[in-house]
């Protein structure tokens, strides 16, 4: 089980950005840990998909408007997640 998908859409938020960078990384308390392994930029209402070994990944969302976005997964098999951007 070595070849898994991981994917996913990014949400239209009002007051956010029209795309949006998605990264994703190994799921690393310290940010020295945490490796980047790949990166997308993607329309707000696209979507995106990532092939993954299993593991614990973190899926980062930031747009030039200042929005973003964590989310942590666990892939064991195929998986689909939503990234919703937002203010801080």
């Amino acid at each position: 089980a070595s070849g898994l998908s991981l994917s996913g859409s990014v949400e239209k938020i009002n007051g956010c950005g029209r795309k949006v960078m998605v990264w994703l990384s190994l799921d690393k308390d310290s940010y020295q840990d945490r490796l980047l392994l790949m990166h997308t930029v993607v329309p707000a209402g696209g979507s995106f998909q990532f092939m993954v070994r299993p593991g614990d990944y973190q899926i980062r969302g930031s747009d030039e408007s200042g929005c973003e976005s964590l989310t942590k997964v666990s892939v064991r098999e195929d998986q689909k997640i939503t990234v919703r951007v937002s203010r801080r």
